[in-house]
C-alpha cells in the first residue's frame, strides 16, 4: 500500500520511540529515597556526556509554566511533572529527551518530525546501548527488561506516531478500527498520551504489547497499521470533499475570518479554529505560505509557551486572550492564504 510522501506528511505529524529502563542496583522510583534519586540522575548525566550536550532540567526547581512548556513540546510527560526527584536531559536539537525518575529510572525517547520509525529507533538505541555498556540495567532472560509496570516488560519499548485524522473523526471510522488496532497490539490515545483527550484531531497511535515480541516486530506492525490508517484517512478526506465540500469550506473560511479579525481569543476557541485551518490546508481550501513557520507558530501558541515567549507569565487570562488575538491576527495571514476556489465537477 504505497502513498505519495506529501499525503503521508499531512497525516503523520511526528514519530517517537521511547525505551523504559531501570538500574539493577536500585529500587523502582516509588521505593527510592532522595539520595538514590539523586544518584541515578548523576549517573545518567555522566553517561550522556559522550553523546551530545544535554541540558538538565530538575523538575522541582522549575515553575509550573516552564515545566508545562516542556510537556507541550512532548519533552516530558505529565507523570514526570509529579514525580519525586524528576529530572529531564534534553539534547541540543530538542529531539532527544531522557526522563529520569518517572515511573521507571529511565524513559529514553527520540522524536522526529514526519514518519520514520526506524530512524527514531536507531537514534535512541544508540544512546541506550551506550548507557547499557556503562551501567547494569535490570534484565531477566525470560521477561526481558524489568519495569515498574508489567505492561512495559520485555522490550520496554513504546513506538508511537502522532496522526492528524480529521477524516476518520468525521466519518466515525476510527472508532470502528480500534478493535483491529487492539488485535495488533496497538492503542490510540490523545495528543499527550495516556489519559489525555484528542486535541484538534490529533491522535497518538502506539504499541501496547511489549512482552513476547521483538523491537523489529513492533516497528513492522506499527508501520503496517500506520499505512492502513493513512489509506483510510485519505479515503475519508475524499469522501468529505465529495459530500460536504461547500459546508466544510464555509466552516474553514469562517474560522480563518475569526482568527484574523478578533480582539479577544481564548485558548479553547483558538484550538478549535486552528484545527479548522489545518483541515482547510489538507482539503485545499488554504495554501501554505510558510509551512515550517506555521508549524512553529502552532507550537508557540500553546498556553505555557505563549505566556513565556511573550512575557505574560503573570498576566491574567483576559490579558492573554487579548494578546493571543493580536498575535494570531498579525501572524496567520503571513503563514496561510485562502486558495482560489476550485471548479466543482458536475454531479449526477
Amino acid at each position: 500500500m504505497a502513498h505519495a510522501p506529501e499525503f503521508i506528511e499531512t497525516i503523520v505529524i511526528s514519530t517517537r520511540i521511547r525505551l523504559a529502563r531501570n538500574f539493577a542496583a536500585y529500587p523502582f522510583p516509588k521505593k527510592m529515597d532522595d539520595a538514590q534519586a539523586e544518584d541515578i540522575a548523576y549517573l545518567v548525566g555522566e553517561g550522556l556526556k559522550e553523546f551530545d550536550e544535554f541540558e538538565k532540567y530538575e523538575i522541582a526547581k522549575l515553575d509550573k509554566q516552564q515545566a508545562m512548556r516542556l510537556q507541550e513540546r512532548y519533552l516530558i510527560s505529565p507523570a514526570l511533572m509529579k514525580s519525586k526527584g524528576g529530572v529531564a536531559f534534553v539534547s541540543s536539537d530538542r529531539n532527544i529527551s531522557i526522563m529520569v525518575n518517572e515511573e521507571d529510572h529511565l524513559r529514553e525517547q527520540y522524536i522526529v518530525k514526519g514518519f520514520d520509525l526506524y530512524k527514531a529507533y536507531e537514534r535512541i538505541s544508540g544512546i541506550d546501548e551506550g548507557l547499557a555498556s556503562k551501567y547494569d540495567f535490570a534484565y531477566d532472560e525470560k521477561l526481558g527488561f524489568l519495569t515498574a509496570c508489567p505492561s512495559n516488560l520485555g522490550t520496554g519499548m513504546r513506538a508511537s506516531v502522532m496522526m492528524f485524522l480529521p477524516g476518520l473523526a468525521w466519518n466515525g471510522e476510527l472508532k470502528k478500527f480500534l478493535p483491529q488496532l487492539k488485535a495488533g497490539g496497538l492503542t490510540v490515545r490523545g495528543a499527550f498520551g495516556e489519559g489525555t483527550n484528542a486535541e484538534g484531531y490529533l491522535y497518538q497511535v502506539s504499541n501496547e504489547r511489549t512482552l513476547g515480541v521483538s523491537e523489529r516486530e513492533i516497528l513492522d506492525t506499527m508501520i503496517r497499521m500506520t499505512m492502513t490508517l493513512c489509506d483510510l484517512e485519505i479515503r475519508a478526506r475524499e469522501e468529505m470533499l465529495k459530500t460536504e465540500e461547500t459546508e466544510l469550506r464555509d466552516r474553514c473560511l469562517r474560522s480563518y475570518g475569526v482568527l484574523t479579525n478578533c480582539a479577544i481569543l481564548t485558548q479553547k476557541e483558538f484550538l478549535s479554529k486552528i484545527a479548522d485551518i489545518k483541515l482547510g490546508l489538507t482539503l485545499g481550501f488554504f495554501e501554505p505560505i510558510d509551512k515550517k513557520g506555521f508549524d512553529e507558530f502552532s507550537d508557540d501558541m500553546r498556553p505555557a509557551s505563549f505566556r513565556l515567549s511573550n512575557g505574560l507569565e503573570k498576566a491574567s487570562e483576559r490579558q492573554c486572550d487579548e494578546a493571543r488575538a493580536e498575535t494570531v491576527c498579525s501572524a496567520l495571514p503571513e503563514l496561510v492564504r485562502i486558495a482560489k476556489k476550485r471548479n466543482k465537477k458536475t454531479r449526477k
